[in-house]
């Protein structure tokens, strides 16, 4: 009975061990796979954080790094690269071949550099470490070869900014900025690629300026001034154009010529037009007149600039008719395609467009005829040197065309007289008022509209 009972507890004890490697093996086992599955999962967190959810390229955060890398190794140039028309793609064949597009172009492009990285929308970035002019070539040729959507053939074209280390910066955020400004130098001329140079505008001074900017916004230190502009047949002001300023704190009333070219070529300009818009808008309800407002390239190829307006019209109260958009030809010939389409939909609203600084640009009288602009606004160079031969003939080809012609840069009522008997429509100019902030420009149209003469207003009121 006893060795029964001693060989039974024997087995209890054997089994209880073998239970317990079992469930050591198990263990083992079990632990091993967790961590294998929180390895990978690790390495999936780690990758989504360094790269492109739509074409699995490197994003920004990678790319600085490998920029970082090769400048430590010596050599290295960034190439910035914005696609023309992909907004017209996307929004005709959907967003899934726009994404499909997007993964087709960036694998051409990681078969040209070292490293491609997709930056957001239809940017992308590219390192290089050998001649970076003739890699951008290289792209543009790799982009422009002609991919297929849906049974569609369908031909990308690129802007292309290039920027080198050390000559144009020892950091990957200064190589970057400076491509990006080169990229939309290379647009605004229509020349494909281009270098960075000093005059696309990031000097140390430059970049304070910016970062001054941003603030600024916040603050309110960006006016807006108001040029008048009157009617040749009747002398009376019918609509004001809106020139931004800015009120700096520590430099004074600076000038769009030192901040524009900055907010062009960052994120700033379409907070900046934002305000200047909503500012002269509220304005235009308050005096009853028209309001012109100038709008630049990176505006002109932003899609969602007719949705901004249409909700800037809408808060204000004020009649899409009352608005006239003021654009250069550099600036519609920057991108004609997507210019002509985004200017269309401003149209269809009711917006007024006008062609700016007419004469001075290189649009083709052809390209001018399919444009939905309502009105040419002559260079004030013809105008205050007053070229006859070319203001006769700009107020004939508004005319064919059926277009209102405004005159810029008059001065004196010599020119305000000649004007008038070639037929132009509006004038602005000094000999009606300079630009000037509405508190100043408010009791001035009060004055104005109790003494208009015939013939123009009187030259005192231009004081």
């Amino acid at each position: 009975m006893d060795a029964e009972v001693s060989q039974a507890g024997a087995d209890h004890r054997v089994m209880v061990w073998i239970v317990l490697g079992v469930l050591a093996v198990l263990y083992v086992l079990l632990a091993r796979r967790t961590s294998a599955r929180l390895r990978a999962q690790a390495a999936a967190n780690e990758h989504a954080a360094l790269h492109d959810p739509v074409t699995e390229l490197p994003n920004r955060v990678l790319f600085h790094e490998r920029v970082h890398r090769a400048i430590g190794e010596g050599e290295a140039s960034v190439l910035m690269i914005d696609l023309d028309r992909f907004k017209e793609i996307n929004d005709t064949l959907g967003h899934h071949n726009g994404d499909l597009l997007l993964c087709m172009l960036g694998a051409r492009l990681a078969r040209e550099a070292d490293c491609v990285a997709r930056l957001g929308g239809d940017e992308f970035a590219v390192l290089v470490t050998g001649d970076a002019e003739a890699a951008a070539t290289r792209i543009r040729a790799a982009i422009s070869e002609r991919l297929e959507l849906e049974g569609i053939g369908v031909e990308v074209e690129a802007s292309v900014g290039i920027a080198s280390y050390p000559q144009h910066g020892d950091d990957p955020e200064t190589l970057l900025q400076r491509a990006d400004a080169a990229m939309y130098a290379a647009k605004r001329a229509r020349i494909g690629s281009a270098v960075y140079r000093d005059g696309f505008g990031y000097s140390r001074e430059n970049l304070e300026l910016i970062a001054d900017l941003r603030r600024a916004l916040d603050e309110d230190e960006i006016v807006v001034y108001y040029q008048p502009k009157a009617a040749l047949a009747t002398g009376r002001v019918v609509a004001v154009e809106a020139l931004v300023r800015w009120q700096h704190p520590e430099r004074g009333l600076i000038f769009p010529d030192a901040f524009i070219p900055l907010a062009e070529n960052t994120g700033l300009m379409r907070p900046l037009t934002h305000h200047v818009l909503d500012r002269a808008l509220a304005q235009s309800r308050a005096w009853d007149l028209g309001v012109a407002v100038n709008v630049s390239t990176r505006n002109l190829l932003d899609p969602t600039l007719p949705e901004t307006v249409d909700a800037l019209l809408e808060r204000h109260g004020v009649a899409a008719e009352r608005l006239e958009l003021e654009i250069t030809e550099t600036t519609i010939m920057a991108d004609p395609a997507r210019a002509k389409a985004v200017l269309a939909r401003l149209r269809a609203m009711g917006v007024g467009l006008a062609v700016d600084d007419f004469g001075t640009g290189y649009t083709s009288l052809g390209w001018l005829r399919e444009l939905p602009v309502t009105t040419l606004k002559i260079d004030k160079s013809f105008v205050m040197d007053f070229d006859s031969v070319i203001v006769a003939s700009i107020v004939q080809l508004g005319r064919n065309l059926g277009l209102q012609v405004v005159a810029e840069g008059v001065e004196d009522a010599e020119s305000w007289e000649a004007l008038r008997a070639l037929g132009c429509d509006l004038v602005q100019g000094y000999y009606l008022s300079r630009p000037q902030p509405e508190a100043v420009l408010t009791p001035w149209l009060r004055t104005a509209a109790s003494t208009v003469e015939t013939g123009g207003l009187s030259p005192e009121l231009s004081a």
